[in-house]
């Protein structure tokens, strides 16, 4: 395992390799967990918004006015240079508990819109050259229409005990990664579909995170955390990750007094965390944005993918909303670390294949196009021994604005 990855992140002889493992894993996703997933649903009459295919006219259209959440929200065929940005913060402190343990915290900020293809540090010509190797490309080649976003961030794992400096073998490693992502979507409005693709960069066991985590519980009077030259590759180390995923939409109502959708999402994903996942998300409420703005089954601790389609949208919104993932996951770098060594790491066979996390959450958005959302969610234990055998939870918060 450590060598596939080894290679994905281009030290050498990545060609062969890469094409086999991406072209299995899509194939995987892609493949029969949808054939179950993406049942016909009853389409509402077209009417006068088209819809574009490579050029094409698009049989049909959308009715834009009863179901403004299926179809395109801008007026312009080409997608806007800024749609919007958005601000995550995690912490388990807002899971209404007192610890600091686990997937402790993470901050990211995400820009939307085609200027997340323009700057000078992105990773979208990566991203594409990526796609190709995969074949994924294909997806976005098909598609109706093209949404872009970067994002910056940085994540933070701690042991339950953060007041002892040696390496506490029976509990989590302390981890962290500063990472940079780019994601492109593509949606296919004639079959409800959204195709994900995300390539992120980033180090881990920067002196930096710690640095920050210290001196913010410095700040804050709380305990110190001294065990940090006890993390995953502990000074710094380069990784990197590429995921691929297919969003549909499941089943909607949009004529009662609340709307509602569900979605079911397959992805799979290789580097830093290489897993194949299913996962089903919904949301009941009042809502106006679109079906493939809405997916919190991409959030891999504070690595959103999200999508703003839609929140340029002047229009108030309420709703409740909830879901799950079952993860077969094959490699863990915050437990199982990478290639420098660690003090303290877990080998593959003290490794949960199987993973579930469930999650709930409220979003309000208002006239002005402000939105806030808090999150509640948990995962069930990776480790099968020890007292890194425990479940994890955590809440986060979510502002975010479109233009």
């Amino acid at each position: 395992m450590i060598c596939k990855i080894r290679e994905l992140l281009g030290i050498r002889a990545m060609q062969n390799l890469k094409q086999q493992l991406l072209t299995t894993l899509i194939t995987l996703t892609l493949g029969a967990p949808l054939a179950l997933a993406s049942t016909p649903q009853e389409k509402t009459e077209y009417d006068s918004i088209s819809n574009y295919h490579s050029g094409q006219a698009i049989v049909g259209t959308i009715n834009a006015e009863k179901n403004p959440h299926r179809g395109w929200i801008w007026e312009t065929e080409d997608e806007p240079y800024d749609t919007g940005w958005a601000l995550y913060v995690d912490n388990d402190l807002f899971a209404l508990r007192d610890s600091d343990k686990d997937y402790t915290g993470g901050i990211s900020l995400t820009l939307a819109g085609k200027r997340a293809t323009e700057y000078a540090f992105s990773l979208d010509p990566a991203l594409n050259w990526v796609d190709k190797i995969s074949g994924f490309s294909s997806f976005h080649d098909n598609g109706d229409r093209q949404l872009h976003s970067l994002e910056v961030g940085f994540t933070v794992f701690t042991p339950e005990v953060i007041t002892e400096e040696a390496a506490q073998l029976d509990d989590r490693p302390y981890a962290s990664l500063l990472f940079l992502s780019n994601t492109q979507e593509s949606i296919d409005f004639e079959n409800d579909a959204a195709y994900i693709s995300s390539f992120s960069v980033g180090i881990l066991g920067s002196k930096i995170i710690s640095e920050l985590q210290t001196q913010l519980h410095k700040t804050l009077g709380s305990d110190e955390p001294v065990g940090w030259e006890n993390q995953i590759s502990d000074g710094g180390e380069l990784t990197a990750r590429y995921s691929v995923a297919k969003q549909s939409l499941l089943h909607f109502d949009y004529q009662g007094d609340y709307n509602l959708e569900i979605s079911t999402t397959s992805q799979a994903s290789i580097g830093y965390i290489t897993a194949a996942s299913w996962g089903l998300a919904a949301r009941i409420g009042e809502f106006d944005t679109p079906w493939y703005s809405f997916r919190p089954q991409f959030n891999d601790y504070s690595e959103k993918s999200a999508s703003l389609a839609g929140l340029n949208r002047q229009v108030e919104e309420f709703y409740f909303w909830g879901g799950f993932n079952i993860h077969a996951r094959a490699y863990n770098a915050f437990l199982q670390g990478q290639f420098k060594d660690s003090n303290h790491t877990f080998d593959a066979s003290d490794m949960r294949i199987l993973v579930a996390d469930a999650w709930v959450g409220v979003t309000k958005q208002f006239q002005t196009g402000w939105r806030l959302s808090y999150l509640l969610r948990g995962q069930s234990s990776e480790v099968k021994q020890g007292n890194a055998d425990r479940s994890v939870v955590w809440g986060g918060l979510m502002i975010s604005k479109g233009w």
